[in-house]
């Protein structure tokens, strides 16, 4: 008797089984939704990351000052409005002008209140050299460590001279601005302002 060569499987089944066998199959490690999940997380980091680069913040030097119980400043005539005079380190003279806005804290526990800088006195004061011109005390000023500038600011009528002369003035004077992303730690020295 003679035995068929038949096979056993159809021909459709054996090239479907030859096919799966030549595809690669990479093994399924998340799901779906995880992986739109990552690449949303990915996409706001990329937008955060771009509006810290894009995003500047102002940047500020803190000092001091006093209000004067002088009448006659530098050749302007005495009245009954007080008169600050704040001290200003002279490694930020070239970011001072007149017009800046300035904000004044009068006293130890005053409110702050925004004003502009009117005048830049010309020169450059030792600390010595301002106790003398501005006839400071070491109590009043003890504050003057190294060569200033002086800024003076009007403060209007709401401060009489006779009633405020002699406070202390603490000062946040806008001097540039910088990238948020550079101060994070590390970063800043890299991207500069």
């Amino acid at each position: 008797m003679a035995v068929s060569k038949r096979n056993i499987f159809r021909g459709k089944a054996l090239q479907h089984y030859a096919a799966s066998r030549q595809k690669e199959v990479l093994p399924r490690l998340i799901s779906p939704p995880v992986f739109v999940f990552l690449w949303l997380l990915l996409a706001l980091l990329l937008v955060a990351s771009l509006a810290a680069w894009l995003t500047r913040v102002p940047t500020y030097v803190v000092t001091t000052g006093v209000v004067l119980d002088q009448g006659i400043i530098q050749g302007q005539q005495a009245n009954d409005q007080a008169t600050a005079i704040v001290f200003v380190p002279v490694s930020h003279a070239l970011q001072v002008y007149i017009g800046q806005p300035i904000l004044l804290q009068i006293g130890a526990t005053g409110t702050q209140l925004h004003y502009k800088v009117e005048r830049v006195v010309p020169g450059i004061l030792s600390p010595n050299e301002a106790r003398r011109r501005y006839g400071l005390d070491n109590a009043t000023s003890p504050t003057i460590t190294g060569p200033s500038i002086v800024l003076t600011i009007s403060l209007g009528p709401a401060f009489p001279a006779q009633q405020y002369a002699g406070s202390p003035v603490s000062a946040q004077l806008q001097i540039g601005s910088q990238r948020v992303l550079s101060l994070l730690p590390g970063l800043g020295q890299w991207i500069g302002g």
